[in-house]
This record gives structure tokens, sequence and C-alpha cells, in this order.
């Protein structure tokens, strides 16, 4: 069990909120504390306050593992601080986002965004000049306030199999707040409760419900890495309910778990306190060794630490889930489901948590994948049995063990099997057909429940692309790892198929109504809009997957990336920037697959898209305040939007990461703060990234913009192969470059820099 000072110290593992408190600090007491007693404090000037007694704005509201706990009701958004005699301060920010907005739809009506074929709002925003800002973007649309089956949030422990879901105002099926204040109901039948956290990125929920005279209540919910009765069944849950009426705490009321009833009447409040800092301690345990930020925009840096978290907190006892609560989407039989495996060890392998990554890959090749290549699943998604190729090979190159793929290699061997015999076959076809060399098969699992599940084994073009970003980066590996024969082979094999997709895409490319295209299926007669207006269940409509999967590989030339990209803004497809789902003209937002269409706005270095795309899936495709993401969202109805699932949850820390540090796929370039908004390089603000994980090595970076000029230090690996590009977006265009020293010259805001440490400097 860590110390004291381990609990505080603990909290710098992934940039968190822990920081020695200067007296003048904002938001935390301005008193100093000289003794801490078993039921109060002595502060400096000798005063004593005890157990529910104030000093100022703050509550002394328990003694707990030696420390004073402290809690500021006279705002909303107060903060909990835990302090002792040593001056050694935590603070546990507050935050609350209200859920009861109505949509702006920026000035038009829903029925005339559904009805413009282009995307009205997102081509609104990106016909100013000027980056698109997140508070307005926000106002678009309402938040989330209905989810499937009304499981609105939930929290849980990697540990335990149980998660303990929420619905809309903070009832979980074992506790409701108004049992003990009963004004909670009607505030949340309104639709008036404000959704936050304790803790800025802590999986601690946090629900205030205030009331029109400027009283509040306030819960506080989380799940404590503590197992009862050795019984992983069951998951521990803290609440605590407050009352502050009048700006001043009126009673606390903590229940572990249940509602007390004989022979136990009430729980400890001090077990409480040391739960919540044993939580601390617990996540950033599992945070440790990743890549850390600091942004100017705090919500960002929580949102992906939180959402990390979140993934994390999903698993079962080691095992992928793809839901949390729900039967249809978190029952063992989607635990198989390719998306699951491959997103959750991508985005930790982009955060820098590559032993987590191992884990999960142990896990679903020892536990999920047959030694003929077949999946424990109801049906391949072939796009990413190509995509398992690159997340191998991405482990090893971010210094995970190679033995973990020697270990595997029978199984690895056999899916790479799977996608070659694929390709052989389409080989077959003769020349001139535009499917000739096109990997055949389902994009979506989900086919199997079709009514014709052959219909769907197509050449959709996502199958031919992730295989052969798949064979490029295994095939390195292989050839790294000793075994030049596979790995030759596999290299050979990409670069083959990548020229067969290049004359495929060429051959399949249609022009309809003075409008150049090509469909998702190598060889259709007829695009996406065209054909699905007629025959809804013809396989192009499950083209939302395989548009995101040709983006995400990284594969394709910047005009065709384009190319997807803007046929969509045309047709029904993108709505505030976010990629639609589930056939045509739709409205609904493909939460769980958007991290591609992001990928390749970012990759053809259309920045500002990606944070419109970025800004709408946080406010969107997320709960406000406590950010819980379903798999899609009617955005233009007021229907039920589908349950959570971890993919969705991973967008936008994978959208961060890429915005931040983007490695080319297909070429040795890496970009640092490619995507960072021009607002983030204005004076008195910081941008700094440490230790991010590249197939090159770590780097890290930071970028300080003071008034007339910006610095910058970069670190880089001594023997860095890549070209390394720093990209400073500043508001004012970059003149008198210096890298180092020396004079130098800028490519627009791009500065080309050399291994080891650079020290950049540009006025403005």
């Amino acid at each position: 069990m860590p110390d004291r000072r381990q609990l505080l110290a603990g909290a710098a593992v992934i940039a968190a909120a822990t920081a020695a408190k200067p007296a003048s600090a904002a938001g935390t007491p301005n008193f100093k504390i000289a003794h801490v007693l078993d039921d109060g404090i002595v502060l400096a000037d000798g005063r004593t306050v005890r157990r529910g007694e104030s000093a100022g704005d703050w509550t002394l509201v328990e003694i707990a593992k030696g420390f004073a706990v402290l809690e500021n009701f006279a705002h909303r958004e107060g903060d909990m601080v835990f302090a002792d005699a040593d001056d050694a301060w935590q603070v546990f920010p507050k935050t609350a986002e209200f859920t009861g907005a109505k949509g702006s739809f920026l000035g038009h009506s829903k029925e005339e965004v559904f009805a413009s074929p282009s995307d009205l709002l997102g081509n609104q925003i990106l016909a100013r000049p000027g980056d698109p800002n997140y508070d307005e973007i926000a106002t678009a649309f309402p938040p989330i306030r209905q989810v499937w089956l009304e499981t609105y949030n939930w929290i849980g422990t990697p540990e335990t199999q149980d998660k303990i879901w929420f619905s809309y105002g903070g009832r979980s099926p074992n506790f409701d707040p108004a049992v003990y204040q009963p004004s909670v109901d009607a505030i949340r039948k309104a639709g008036q409760v404000w959704d936050g956290l304790l803790g800025g990125w802590l999986p601690v929920l946090r629900f205030v419900y205030p009331e029109a005279n400027g009283d509040w209540t306030e819960l506080l919910a989380f799940a404590p890495f503590r197992i009862d009765n050795g019984n992983p069944r069951i998951q521990p849950v803290w609440y605590r309910v407050a009352r502050v009426e009048g700006g001043k705490l009126k009673w606390l009321r903590h229940v572990d778990s249940y509602l007390p009833y004989p022979p136990r009447t009430a729980d400890d409040p001090k077990s409480f306190y040391a739960e919540l800092l044993d939580l601390q301690a617990g996540w950033n345990e599992r945070l440790r060794g990743a890549m850390a930020v600091e942004l100017p925009d705090d919500r960002m840096s929580d949102m992906a630490r939180f959402s990390l978290v979140r993934a994390m907190m999903t698993r079962s006892a080691g095992f992928p889930k793809y839901g949390a609560v729900d039967k249809n989407y978190a029952n063992n039989e989607h635990d198989g489901f390719p998306d699951t495996f491959t997103v959750e060890t991508e985005a930790m392998l982009e955060w820098g948590l590559i032993e987590r990554a191992g884990a999960y890959i142990d896990n679903y090749f020892g536990q999920f994948v047959r030694d003929n290549g077949t999946l424990l699943y109801r049906g391949p998604e072939t796009g990413q049995f190509g995509r398992m190729l690159t997340v191998l090979a991405a482990y090893v190159e971010r210094g995970g063990d190679p033995a973990l793929l020697v270990k595997y290699r029978k199984r690895i061997d056999a899916v790479t099997d799977i996608l070659l015999t694929m390709r052989a076959k389409a080989l077959e076809l003769p020349a001139g057909n535009p499917a000739r060399g096109m990997l055949v098969g389902w994009s979506e699992a989900d086919a199997v429940l079709e009514t014709d599940p052959q219909r769907y084994m197509q050449a959709y073009f996502s199958n031919s692309t992730e295989a052969a970003r798949g064979f490029a980066d295994l095939g390195r590996v292989w050839v790294r790892l000793g075994e030049r024969g596979q790995g030759q082979r596999l290299v050979q094999e990409a670069t083959a198929l990548n020229a067969d997709i290049r004359h495929a895409i060429k051959l399949s490319t249609l022009t309809v109504d003075n409008e150049t295209t090509f469909p998702t299926i190598a060889g259709a007669k007829e695009p996406f809009h065209v054909v699905l207006q007629r025959d809804k269940s013809d396989p192009q409509w499950r083209s939302y997957r395989s548009w995101m999967e040709m983006l995400h590989s990284g594969n394709l030339a910047p005009d065709q990336v384009a190319s997807i990209v803007d046929y969509r803004a045309r047709h029904h497809d993108t709505v505030l920037g976010l990629p639609m789902a589930y056939g045509y003209k739709t409205g609904e937002s493909a939460g769980f697959l958007s991290y591609g269409h992001g990928y390749g706005l970012i990759q053809i270095d259309r920045i500002r898209e990606a944070l419109l795309m970025t800004y709408a899936h946080m406010a969107h495709q997320y709960t406000r305040g406590m950010w819980m993401a379903p798999e899609t969202r009617k955005l233009l109805t007021d229907d039920w939007s589908a349950p959570y699932c971890s993919p969705a949850t991973l967008v936008q820390p994978m959208m961060l990461r890429w915005l931040l540090v983007f490695e080319e796929p297909v070429k040795d370039e890496l970009w640092l703060a490619k995507g960072c908004p021009r607002a983030w390089l204005e004076a008195g603000k910081r941008i700094a990234v440490k230790s991010a994980p590249t197939r090159w090595g770590r780097v890290s970076y930071a970028i300080e913009a003071k008034r007339g000029r910006i610095e910058a230090e970069v670190d880089l690996p001594e023997a860095m192969p890549a070209e390394v590009r720093l990209s400073l977006r500043a508001p004012l265009p970059l003149r008198a470059l210096t890298v180092n020293g020396k004079g130098a010259k800028a490519e627009g805001d791009t500065i080309l820099l050399r291994p080891g440490r650079s020290v950049v400097v540009a006025r403005t």
C-alpha cells in the first residue's frame, strides 16, 4: 500500500493536477495548516477548525490518511483539496456541464440541415477565417440525454466483471440520491442536471442538481479498487450526496454500494476519501509510462486521459468487451469483435502504454484467434485482419517484446495467409477487370445477419488498403527480427498490391452528373448516393466502414483521400464534419469508426476540418461533462443514441495524439504539432508533449508562445532516420527563424529538424 507521499507524488505520472500550493493560488485555500488532528486542523494563525466547520469558503469535511479534506461549497465548481501540515496539497478539481441545453443548429432548422445534401453546418464554420471553435460547435446540437436502455453512464474497474450503470440524473440500480434529497427527482425529470467529474480526468462521476433559489445537491460516485468477499462479480461503488443551502454545506451522506440496512447502520466517511486517494494512485499506476501532455485546453487533455481509463474500465478480468452493461453489446459473444482488439491496442500503443498493449495482444491471439487464423467471432471483417498485422508491427516498433510475436507466430502467419489467399484468388481474374487483385470478403462482421450474407462478399477497397498496410508494416518487422524470407515476401506483396489498388481505383472511377468519384467496391457501376436510393440493402450500404478504413490505412494518394472526404460532404454523409453510418441520408454519426476519417484529414493536412471533426465528436458523440461515448448517435432526431462501445470512447485520445504527433504511414516522416489549433500559440500559452512513442523511438517537445516570438525545444533520438517536421501554426506568420542559434528557413509554418535536441526561436 503506498504511503501518503506516494499517493500525492503518483498524481504526476501523466501530468495530473498535483502541485505544491502557493499561498495565493486561485481555487485553493489561502491559509496554512500547522497541525492535523483526529477530528480537525490547527491553522498557522492558531485557529482550530473542526470537522464540519469552515475557514472562509472552505469546509473541513473529513480527516483521512493523515490529510485534511477541504471543500469549497460556496461555488458549484468549488474544488476538493487534500492537505497536510507539511504544506502538501492535492487538488481534485470539479467540473460541470449543463445537459439541458437546446441545439441552435447554428441558425438553421433541423429540417434544413437534414435536407441539405452538403454539410451545411460544417461548411458554414469552415467558410470563416481561422480554426473552428469548440464552444460554437457545441451549441449546434443538444447534449446526449437518451441512451439505449437508459445506460446514460457507468463505472467499474478492469478487475471486476460487474459495471454499474446510471440512468440520466444519477440513479443507479442500487442507489438513488432522491432518497436523501427529494428535490433531485424533479430536476432530473426536467432535464436540468449538470454533469461533470471530480479530479479532472478521474472516473469519479459528478451530478449537480441546482434549484431556483440557489441551493443545490451534488452526487459523487466512483468504483474503488476493492473486491468484497473475494467476489469479482460484484463491483463496489462509493456514493456521496452533499446538500448545500445558502452557499454552505448542510449535510453529507456517504454510502458504500447499498443503502444501509440492519445491522449495518452507516458507512465510515473516512473510507470514502481514503479510497478516493487509492483510486487516483491506482489509475496513475495503470497510466505509468504513457505519453504526457500539457495543453492550453484542459478539456482535451483530461478527456483523452479519461477516455483511456474508460476503455481500461471496460475490460473484464483481462478480456475485451465491446460494451459495458447491456447484453446486446457487453455480452461475451462480442468479446472477439476485431475492432475492440485493434482500436484498443492501437490507442494504448499511440499513448505509450506498451505493456498493456502487449497484454491485449496476448489475450486476443491466445483466446480468440484459432490456429487456422479464423476468429472466435460470428464473422470476419476483412480490413481488420490487415489492421491486426499493423497493430502487431507497431507493438514491436514501439518497444514491445518481439517474443510475443514469436509465441503466436503460427496464428499470425495463419491470419497473414488468409489475406494472401484472398489476394491470390483475386489475381486469377482477367486483366482489365477492375476487381483484379482486390481482396474479396465481408467488410463488416454484421453481414452474417443479412438475409443473403454472400451478397456482401465484395471487393471492398478497404479490404485491400488495410491488407497492403499490414503486409508492409509486419514485413518490415519480420525483416528486423531476422525473418527475412517472410518479411521480404510481405513487403513485396504490399508494393504489388498498392500498385493494383491504384489501377483498380482508376478503372472503377465513375462520372455521374458531372461529378467524378470512385465507389467503395472495385468495379461497382453506380456510386453510393445513387444505388442506395434504389436499393437500401445494396452492398455499398456498408461504405461507411470501407471509407473509414481506406483513410485509416494511410495507403491512398492525397487526391484519393480528398475525393472520399469531399464526396461524402456533398451527399448527406457528413454533418458538422462528422462522418455518418448505416446507409444513405441517415443523420447517424459513426462514432465508433470516425477516427479513420480524422486520420485521413490529418494526413493530407486538412487541419481545420480535422479540428472541426474532433470538436464535433467531443461535443456530440460523448455525453457532456462525463464523456460517455455511444457507438452511434442520431444527430437530427430526438431518438435514443446507441449504447456505449469502447472504440467510440477512444476516438478523442487517438485524434489528439495524431494532432500532436503524427507518423506518416508509408514513408519515414514524423510531424510534431501538425494539428495544434492556432489559438494554442497565442502569447502566454504552452504546449508540451513528453515521451511520445514512435516507430523510431520516443520524442518530446515543448512550445511556448511569448509576445512577438515562439520558442520550442524538441528532443529526438540521436539516430533518428526519419525526417522530422515541426509545425508552428501561429496566429501570425513566422519571421526571423533560428534553430540552435543559426538562421533557418521555414516552409510556411513548418520547420525541418535534425536528430537530437533542437531549440527553435521564431519571431511573429
